[in-house]
Order: structure tokens, then C-alpha cells, then sequence
């Protein structure tokens, strides 16, 4: 059975879902947690979650160590790597990487490239200035 990549939406069932109505969701975040084994296809507009799965954040966060993937500090949010506020894609675990506040705010709603090339820049300036 196929999903309907045409469906407004995708019904999820989970049985540990306490109010017996199903969540909605897009068919590529349906897809996804097919491909991943998290669910099974059970109508052309449904799954059934089979994974009960941490939040997002939590995954991520424990993934990468609570380590703050742009400078290496500790680290307590997620930061998407590409700009969610200007593409609107379904975020999954791949697209976004743990970050400190500070980075976090500092990257803002660039993109991964341009704010690491700003960071090295910083770096650089202040080891110029260390060893002067």
C-alpha cells in the first residue's frame, strides 16, 4: 500500500495517544517516518506510529553530546541548519544540529555557510589580536 501524495494531509495513529484522535501531518514527515521504521503505512492517508520516539530536541541533543556544533561549547538548543523561517520544510533529525544560545541567536535565520564563515571571522580577529 502507497501513501496518497496528493492527500490534503495524513492522519497518525499511535496507541499511546490517550485521546484516540489522530494527529495530521504532511506526507513527506509521513514518508520520512516510514522510511525510518518509526511507522506503517495502514490507508492511503494514514500511518500508525509503531516508535515512541523522544521529542526532536531531545534526540538531537543527546546525539551531538550537548555539544554546541559551531564553536564547541555546551550546547542546549537546536539550531536548523537551513533557515526554517525562510524555506518551511518539515524539520527532521538531519536538518538541524545542536547549538548555544549564543550561537543560536547569532546565526539567526542565516544560512550555515554564511554564519560559520562571520564565526571564523571572529576567531581570526581575536587570535590576531592574542598574538600581537
Amino acid at each position: 500500500m502507497k501513501l496518497d501524495q496528493k492527500a490534503p494531509y495524513i492522519e497518525v495513529y499511535a496507541d499511546w495517544h490517550k485521546s484516540g484522535i489522530p494527529g495530521k501531518t504532511f506526507y513527506e514527515k509521513a514518508m520520512y517516518d516510514v522510511k525510518k521504521g518509526n511507522a506503517i503505512i495502514i490507508a492511503p492517508n494514514a500511518i500508525k506510529l509503531i516508535k515512541k520516539l523522544k521529542p526532536l530536541k531531545d534526540r538531537v541533543l543527546e546525539r551531538d553530546n550537548y555539544t554546541c556544533q559551531y564553536c564547541g561549547e555546551k550546547g542546549d538548543t537546536i539550531d536548523h541548519i537551513v533557515p526554517q523561517s525562510k524555506y518551511k520544510i518539515h524539520t527532521t533529525e538531519e536538518m538541524v544540529v545542536c547549538a548555544c544560545k549564543r550561537c543560536n541567536q547569532l546565526k539567526a535565520n542565516r544560512p550555515m555557510h554564511e554564519f560559520i564563515k562571520d564565526l571564523m571571522k571572529e576567531k581570526m580577529k581575536k587570535l590576531i589580536d592574542e598574538q600581537l
